[in-house]
């Protein structure tokens, strides 16, 4: 009986050894510079399975002493990196919980997923590389909220999204080489270099990157595609719904914002070195909310830190106002939803704000539509205010029944005229192609949805980010579970696959979609991707507006008096 039992469990023990060293074999392993990563699997729509590298350092951990400082190099580790965890996201908000401060101040980590791994010995031919920078107005977001199960169902891609710095921890500046500012930016750079040194190692082609983002995303491959620090890091971009011309993406007097905050914190602002060394013992929570100081009305302006002009710093990401800088010459594609400005204006609606916008014109306006500080003297703000009521609300009152005018406003203003203003200067500049299209499509899910379930319809409003659910699978939105939508997911993703092999987005008929013309007096060039899921040759002279916010003294980009009063943003 002895025996027998020794026998059974000898074999348990050799069974056991089987599965393990099976399991351990099948473990996918990379080795990049800074040492060796284990993996794990992903499945796509389809059921495609493809590698998974998640939660991947890519600079040392912006903490203690490296707090406000420009990304660090990355120390090796001792042992096998367990890529099979997300890493943290960084310090911002919860939009969807009355803006909570979530995430660490350890965020600087990147995702690396791809259908195949080269074999030693036989490297095979490289991949195409797409990599995502998530958006957020610079003070909130994650890479791993944009999966790849959807782009890389049936394409070979090797995909990559990204962390960087946000909001205050991100983009605070004291004006001078003590803190320059643009850490954030700074932070995607550090991870597109770790991308051109390292991927290899995943099947991907270093000499083939296309950069892509959608709102803040969006606005940042504009900037990488002017900053003397981003050149030669990618081949291609795609921007969804942002570009650095939007007045949200370039942040305004950050050093006196910076100064503020250190105030507000019990920090001396006698000097830079002072304010610095002091917020780097403060709670990194507490320096992260801080953003809230300069939101006076319903969370706007939305977008007080970002990007802004280095004044300082042996290195600059940005050295000049993004209209006197040259983009690189590469293929560009860029595009806007619908009704882009319906996801700020359902917050006003919901919030009892149609009725506080409708008596406080003048005065919220200017929050709303962040023009307050570019627009030093109170007559004319008041000035601009009514100009802007008139041209979109004549003699109506705000109201629910105006709500539609109240979408057009915001989306021209925060998306369209600068988003088709970046377009018609890159392609003015640049030899190759910038192709534009407007997402008219409607399907079963929304962003809005995710905020409030009754506030959306099939065949409704398309809002700001409604297009980049048809590319990446987000917060858990099953936009493949019927029909028409399906065949969006398929015809969104054919055209980001084509441009990104090819530099040229393919929908079978190259006569429809003409990239937009080199000369600035010509219509604007575009195709509107219809509820029909058609596509309609587009070319207006005045897309969005251009005319009427071009006539606005709205000077985003250049240098004004500051308002007395803290509270109207600086």
């Amino acid at each position: 009986m002895k025996k027998a039992c020794r026998i059974l469990f000898n074999l348990y023990l050799f069974i056991g050894c089987i599965l393990s060293c099976s399991s351990a074999s099948d473990t996918p392993k990379v080795h990049v510079n800074s040492g060796e990563m284990s993996g794990g699997y992903q499945y796509t729509y389809n059921g495609r399975k493809i590698y998974s590298f998640i939660g991947i350092p890519y600079a040392s951990p912006p903490v203690q002493n490296y707090r406000f400082k420009e990304p660090q190099p990355l120390k090796p580790w001792l042992g096998i990196w367990n890529a099979t965890i997300p890493g943290n996201a960084c310090l911002g908000p919860d939009y969807k919980s009355n803006f909570k401060i979530i995430g660490q101040e350890d965020c600087l980590y990147l995702n690396v997923y791809t259908p195949k791994l080269p074999q030693k010995g036989t490297p095979g031919d490289l991949m195409n590389v797409v990599v995502y920078i998530h958006g957020g107005a610079f003070i909130g977001g994650e890479g791993i909220t944009y999966g790849p199960r959807y782009l890389l169902d049936i394409n070979d891609f090797v995909y990559v999204s990204i962390n960087y710095r946000l909001g205050v921890l991100g983009f605070a500046s004291t004006g001078d080489s003590v803190l320059p500012g643009n850490n954030g930016m700074k932070d995607q750079v550090a991870a597109l270099k770790w991308i051109q040194q390292n991927i290899v190692a995943f099947g991907g082609n270093p000499n083939s990157v296309t950069i892509t983002g959608m709102s803040a995303g969006a606005s940042s491959v504009h900037y990488h595609m002017i900053s003397p620090m981003s050149k030669g890091l990618f081949h291609r971009a795609i921007l969804q719904s942002g570009s650095a011309f939007c007045h949200w993406s370039y942040a305004e007097n950050v050093d006196q914002k910076t100064k503020y905050i250190a105030s507000s914190l019990g920090c001396p602002t006698n000097n830079s070195v002072d304010i610095v060394e002091c917020l780097r013992s403060r709670p990194g929570t507490e320096i992260a909310k801080s953003f809230l100081h300069f939101m006076p009305w319903k969370y706007n302006p939305f977008s007080p830190f970002g990007p802004t002009v280095e004044v300082a710093g042996d290195e600059k990401f940005l050295p000049d106002i993004p209209e006197k800088l040259i983009p690189y010459d590469i293929p560009v594609l860029m595009s806007v939803t619908q009704d882009e400005g319906l996801i700020i204006a359902i917050f006003i609606v919901y919030e009892n704000g149609l009725n506080e916008l409708n008596n406080n014109w003048n005065e919220y306006l200017p929050h709303l539509l962040d023009y307050n500080y570019t627009i030093s003297n109170d007559n004319q703000r008041t000035k601009v205010a009514q100009d802007i009521k008139k041209f979109y609300f004549g003699d109506q009152t705000i109201s629910k029944e105006t709500v539609g005018n109240l979408v057009e406003m915001i989306s021209d203003r925060m998306f369209g005229y600068a988003v088709s203003k970046a377009a018609q200067h890159i392609a003015t500049k640049n030899t190759a192609p910038v192709y534009f299209h407007e997402f008219g499509y409607s399907g079963n899910y929304s962003v809005l949805a995710s905020f409030n379930p009754k506030s959306y319809s099939r065949e409704s409003n398309v809002t700001h980010s409604d297009e980049t659910i048809y590319v990446f699978n987000m917060n858990d939105s099953p936009v493949h579970d019927n029909e028409e939508d399906t065949n969006m997911i398929k015809t969104m993703v054919n055209i980001w696959a084509t441009f990104i092999k090819n530099g040229a987005p393919d929908i079978g008929n190259s006569e429809i979609w003409l990239p937009v013309s080199k000369n600035p007096v010509d219509p604007f060039r575009f195709i509107k991707i219809t509820q029909r899921q058609t596509f309609e040759a587009r070319a207006q002279s005045n897309h969005r507006n251009y005319a009427f916010w071009s006539s606005l003294p709205l000077t985003e980009f250049y240098e004004v008096n500051v308002p007395e009063d803290i509270k109207t943003e600086l």
